[in-house]
């Protein structure tokens, strides 16, 4: 069984941090942040389990005039702010 603890560990990361951003590179979306200095990525398949679709990521990445094809860091969109604020708040803190 794999542990669920790097997991919560980047969730509790997460739910203290500011300046969250979309990280595009090689043609994968995934969420990023600071912590204490560090740059800490939530992949796909993790931000999924906070309950976020891929959908969300791409609208959040298109609204920042991103594209998957286009490396870079994006902005994420107030949407995206408030429902992870809601599942942190309530989940992982």
């Amino acid at each position: 069984m794999i542990s669920p603890e790097p997991f919560i560990q980047k969730c509790r990361s997460l739910a203290k941090a500011r300046d969250l951003y979309l990280d595009v590179m090689d043609g994968r979306v995934r969420l990023g942040w600071m912590d204490d200095g560090t740059v800490v990525f939530m992949e796909r398949s993790e931000v999924i389990g906070l309950g976020i679709s891929y959908d969300m990521l791409l609208e959040a990445l298109f609204e920042a005039g991103g594209a998957i094809g286009a490396n870079g860091c994006y902005p994420i969109n107030d949407m995206f702010k408030q429902r992870l604020g809601k599942l942190l708040s309530v989940r992982y803190v």
